[in-house]
């Protein structure tokens, strides 16, 4: 019998790629603390302490160029270049400043959960309630019992199984991987713990497992959240964001291939810089001399530069070697730098891959990159979370987040912006259709509604008519 501390086969599958990917992104520190896991040895079969100096001054004078990791910050750059459009009832208002109970926002916890799948190509959005069995809405509007939303990366999510229940399948187990601290006097400690996601007799059961005096886990809390109004929960409010689709088997990550070719790049760079300093240097060299010479040069010195007199015997001669430029090395490296350029612009290229059913709606739904289905995923996966909190708030009303996937910023001129009015005016584009079109240019607030739009057009219509008749 497996203990909680069960890995999934495909988790344990998925191990080495994604630790390759966040160690790229992280930069040079965390590559070259990895040493022989990227930059092999030369003769790793020589034990001696002369090469294991050598490898040292190898693995110094190696750059690691970072290209993985600017291009993951400028891919998250690109999607929330545009606020995301977050759409709640009131009771969920403090979404914006404080989604997961520990003052981040919505805004910023999806952005880490974009780069994360984009890293990995897979997280996970869990929403958390209070484990208390009914609560008033002037608790909730005081902020004393809320609904909070946390997310967890790849690595945090060990194990995971699905149930068939009538039509559809749904999550029945998640195990993630926590810690949490324990006092030392004036310090801290983390320790280990597992959090457990179940279906109990079709109620969603939550378990903490620790390590008492550092012995087998065990359970040491268990609840059952209910809703707001005191039912039991009957599905575990958690949803997997992947690269290609929300299900819950691991996807490929989107920077892997470009995190290979920049690990490439930076053996190719270890060479290079490595030739440079063995043969970068010029070499002086004289011949014709005898042993004489060579005694008075060893005993005066010899001074090596134009202002120099150099002394030799009759018929001797001096010269100086230079190496010829590495260029193999080199090329490598530039050809690396242009393959790196085109896989980070292949991600935000439109592409073929299947959409959901409400994206294939859409005009462009055939054309989009990997970028766009990325922040789509996590556009759905926040949506739904959403609900779950409005449900456990007892809050009606539509919820909706969504993440720009326009990513290269669009300029208004007054040609077009005249020609919008002009079709508007004629009939031939709806009012929808006109703020649509204005919100992607930044002309109007991309959270407001077109209900909203439309009472502060009625509003500013009725104010302007009052006044026409006081004068």
């Amino acid at each position: 019998m497996s203990d909680v501390t069960y890995q999934r086969p495909e988790y344990v599958a998925s191990q080495a790629r994604w630790r390759l990917v966040r160690d790229v992104c992280k930069g040079s520190e965390a590559v070259k603390e990895a040493k022989s896991d990227y930059l092999p040895r030369p003769n790793p079969h020589d034990q001696s302490k002369e090469n294991a100096e050598r490898y040292t001054n190898y693995l110094a004078r190696a750059v690691f160029y970072n290209a993985t990791g600017r291009t993951r910050d400028g891919l998250v750059g690109a999607v929330f270049r545009v606020v995301p459009t977050l759409t709640v009832p009131a009771l969920l208002d403090y979404m914006k400043t404080d989604a997961n109970g520990a003052g981040i926002s919505i805004y910023q916890q999806s952005q880490m959960v974009l780069g994360d799948v984009l890293e990995t190509g897979r997280s996970l959005v869990l929403v958390d309630f209070p484990a208390i069995e009914s609560a008033s809405r002037a608790d909730m509007q005081r902020g004393v019992a809320r609904a909070t939303i946390g997310a967890y990366p790849a690595e945090a999510v060990i194990n995971w199984r699905t149930s068939r229940v009538g039509a559809r399948h749904m999550l029945s187990l998640v195990v993630l991987s926590e810690t949490h601290e324990v006092e030392d006097g004036f310090g801290i400690k983390s320790q280990p713990q597992y959090r457990v996601l179940s279906l109990r007799d079709g109620v969603y059961t939550v378990e903490i497992w620790r390590q008492p005096d550092g012995g087998a886990f065990e359970v040491v809390e268990a609840y059952q959240p209910r809703r707001g109004n005191g039912q039991f929960w009957a599905e575990i409010p958690a949803f997997f964001v992947g690269a290609q689709n929300n299900d819950t088997s691991p996807d490929e990550s989107p920077l892997y291939d470009l995190a290979e070719i920049n690990i490439a790049h930076y053996r190719n760079s270890a060479d290079y810089e490595d030739s440079a300093y063995l043969v970068g240097q010029p070499q002086v060299y004289m011949a014709g001399l005898d042993e004489q010479w060579v005694e008075m040069l060893e005993k005066k010195g010899i001074y090596f530069g134009s202002r120099a007199i150099l002394p030799l015997p009759e018929n001797g001669s001096a010269g100086i070697l230079q190496a010829a430029p590495n260029t193999m090395c080199k090329e490598a490296m530039d050809a690396k730098e242009r393959q790196m350029v085109a896989l980070g612009a292949r991600l935000v290229e439109k592409g073929s891959a299947t959409k959901t059913a409400t994206e294939a709606a859409s005009d462009n739904a055939a054309e989009h990159s990997v970028l766009s289905l990325v922040a789509s995923n996590v556009s759905e996966a926040y949506t739904k979370a959403l609900q779950f909190a409005a449900e456990f708030m007892g809050a009606a009303g539509e919820c909706l987040y969504e993440l720009n996937q326009d990513f290269i910023e669009a300029r208004l001129d007054p040609q077009t912006l005249a020609e919008l009015v002009k079709s508007w005016q004629a009939g031939a584009i709806t009012d929808a259709d006109l703020w649509a079109q204005l919100r992607r240019f930044g002309l109007i607030d991309a959270e407001k509604s077109d209900d909203q739009i439309r009472e502060e057009l009625d509003a500013s219509t009725s104010g302007l008519n009052l006044d026409d008749e006081v004068v």
